[in-house]
C-alpha cells in the first residue's frame, strides 16, 4: 500500500493517478475526504500530517509514503516520521524544496531542512525531492492576465528552469516503487532555462495576445508575504533568495531524465494545457 499525503494538491494528485495507472494500491490522506474527488479505487482516509492521531491509522499497512506537507512543515514531518517508524514503513519520499541548496539562508530553506532532518532522524529510509519553482506558479498571474493582459512578477526576472508538477510526481513514483534511491536527494528542474519575462511571452503566444510584463519591487513583495504569514523577517529572507541570480535551479538538472528515462515537460506544454485558466 502506498500512502500519499497532500493527495488533492498538484503533485499529490498526479502521483495518485500515476500509481493507479501502474496497478498499485493507493491510500490518500485528506483533511476533507468528502471533498477529495479522487479516482475510484483510492482509499481516502481523514486526517492530516498536523494530526498525530490520524497518522496512526493512515500508516497502518503502508509500505511507502509520498509526503507532501504544508503549514508547519518541520512539525508535520516529525509527526509523519514517528507514525512511519511505528508502523514499520519501509520508505518515505519527501517533497522538500530546491531552496535548501540556495547559497543564501532563508525561511523556506530553514523550514524544509527541518523537515528533512526530522525524517533522517527517524531511521526510516528516505528520498528527498527538491524541486525548483513549479510551472503552476504562474497561476499567480491569472487575475491580471484576465483583467489587464498583464503579468506582475513577484520573483524577479532571473533565469531559472521551472518544473512541471507531472514530472515531480513521476520522479516520486519511481522513488516509491523502485530500488536505488534510498538516502538520495534530487534537485529537480524542467528542461529549459527561462526568465519570468520569457514565460510571460510564451503564455501570451499560447493565449494569442501580448502580455505586458513588469517585476514587482522586492519591498512590495515583502509586504505581500508578510501579510500572508505575519513573519516579516522570513519574508525578507525569502524575497532576497527568490530575487537572487544564484538560485540553484538556474540551469536544468538531469534528475528527471535520469530517473524517468524521458525529458521533462517544457513550460509551453503546461501553458497549452492550462490556457483556459487565463481566460
Amino acid at each position: 500500500m502506498f500512502l500519499i499525503t497532500g493527495a488533492t494538491g498538484k503533485v499529490g494528485r498526479e502521483a495518485v493517478d500515476q500509481l493507479l495507472a501502474l496497478g498499485h494500491p493507493v491510500r490518500a490522506l485528506s483533511r476533507t475526504p468528502e471533498e477529495a474527488n479522487l479516482p475510484q479505487g483510492v482509499e481516502v482516509v481523514a486526517g492530516s500530517p498536523a494530526d498525530r492521531d490520524s497518522l496512526t491509522a493512515a500508516f497502518d499497512g503502508v509500505s511507502a509514503a509520498l509526503v507532501v506537507l504544508s503549514g508547519d512543515v518541520g512539525g508535520e514531518a516529525a509527526n509523519v516520521a514517528a507514525a512511519a517508524r511505528a508502523a514499520g514503513t519501509a520508505k518515505i519520499v519527501l517533497l522538500s524544496s530546491g531552496g535548501i541548496e540556495h547559497p543564501l539562508p532563508h525561511g523556506i530553506a530553514d523550514e524544509h531542512r527541518a523537515a528533512e532532518v526530522a525524517i533522517e532522524e527517524s531511521g526510516v529510509p528516505w528520498t528527498f525531492l527538491r524541486p525548483g519553482p513549479f510551472h503552476a506558479n504562474t497561476s499567480w498571474w491569472i487575475r491580471t492576465v484576465r483583467e489587464d493582459s498583464a503579468v506582475r512578477c513577484w520573483i524577479g526576472d532571473n533565469p531559472g528552469a521551472p518544473i512541471d508538477e507531472y514530472d515531480i510526481a513521476s520522479v516520486a513514483v519511481v522513488a516509491l516503487t523502485e530500488e536505488g534511491h534510498t538516502g538520495r536527494s534530487y534537485l529537480l528542474t524542467g528542461p529549459e532555462t527561462l526568465t519570468s519575462k520569457e514565460q510571460a511571452r510564451i503564455l501570451g503566444e499560447v493565449l494569442g495576445r501580448e502580455l505586458d510584463f513588469s517585476v514587482a519591487p522586492p519591498e512590495e513583495v515583502v509586504e505581500v508575504f508578510t501579510g500572508i504569514t505575519g513573519d516579516r523577517a522570513a519574508a525578507e529572507t525569502n524575497v532576497a533568495a527568490l530575487h537572487s541570480p544564484e538560485v540553484p535551479w538556474a540551469k536544468p538538472t538531469s534528475a528527471v531524465r535520469d530517473l524517468t528515462g524521458r525529458e521533462p515537460r517544457p513550460y509551453r506544454e503546461w501553458a497549452v494545457e492550462n490556457a483556459a485558466l487565463f481566460g
